[in-house]
């Protein structure tokens, strides 16, 4: 992989004058995003106000890494509501996407960059889907590459000789840790904004995260219908 920083840069176009830009760089070693060092810690992120259960940054940080990560997003787009509507283009190293959509939408999908490459411990697992972010991504096209990016994980752990977790067992708790970070940012947002996109915003990256478990617990089925034909031949290939 390359050295050179991934930038990745929303235009969020409202109408009128309500024209946003929003430059991501994230680290290409640590995969974490890049904010400038004076960059605000607001008091509504501070961990002691309504932290995750069992926060693993107690004792090492004041302020919680996945809010603070969001600030900026919040005092952009506090006003705004739900499904006042927008046009966005995104542009990344490889591609541009543009779509139109809705603020919750837009919202959600740079809130869960943000969080994803804030450096919350609770979010490290979601780093590789970060560095290949897919703007605006479907419950299926997440529910693929977030168990494709966890299996590529434990094949690395199985070629260094560590145990690894082919039954998603702890990829299922990883998304129960996920839900529980949703949850406090959205009872943070609930006491601050005026509109309601950032909580929806938050509530549309929960949707997902609770219905993980679950999708595990169906053994998968959609995936491995999606599957089956490369499934059938890869099988026939083993027997010869």
């Amino acid at each position: 992989m390359g050295s050179d920083p991934i930038d990745i840069v929303y235009h969020v176009d409202c109408g009128g004058e309500n024209r946003y830009t929003i430059p991501i760089r994230i680290d290409p070693v640590t995969l974490e995003r890049t904010r400038h060092a004076a960059a605000p810690q607001p008091d509504w992120a501070l961990r002691e106000r309504l932290a995750c259960p069992d926060c693993p940054l107690a004792g090492h940080h004041t302020h919680c890494l996945a809010a603070v990560a969001i600030s900026d997003l919040v005092d952009m787009f506090g006003h705004m509501l739900s499904y006042s509507e927008a046009i966005v283009r995104v542009d990344m190293p490889q591609r541009t996407i543009e779509t139109r959509t809705t603020m919750q939408r837009v919202i959600s999908s740079i809130a869960g960059l943000f969080m994803a490459t804030s450096g919350c411990p609770s979010l490290t697992f979601l780093k590789p889907m970060a560095r290949f972010h897919l703007p605006f991504a479907t419950r299926e096209e997440t529910l693929f590459r977030s168990v494709s990016a966890y299996m590529l994980l434990q094949h690395f752990l199985h070629r260094q000789g560590k145990p690894c977790d082919l039954e998603l067992v702890r990829l299922k708790e990883h998304y129960v840790r996920l839900s529980q970070v949703n949850h406090s940012i959205a009872r943070r947002l609930r006491a601050l904004t005026e509109g309601d996109a950032n909580i929806n915003a938050v509530v549309l990256l929960d949707l997902f995260a609770q219905d993980f478990p679950h999708a595990i617990e169906r053994g998968l089925a959609e995936l491995e219908a999606l599957c089956k034909p490369a499934l059938d031949a890869l099988a026939e290939e083993n027997l010869r």
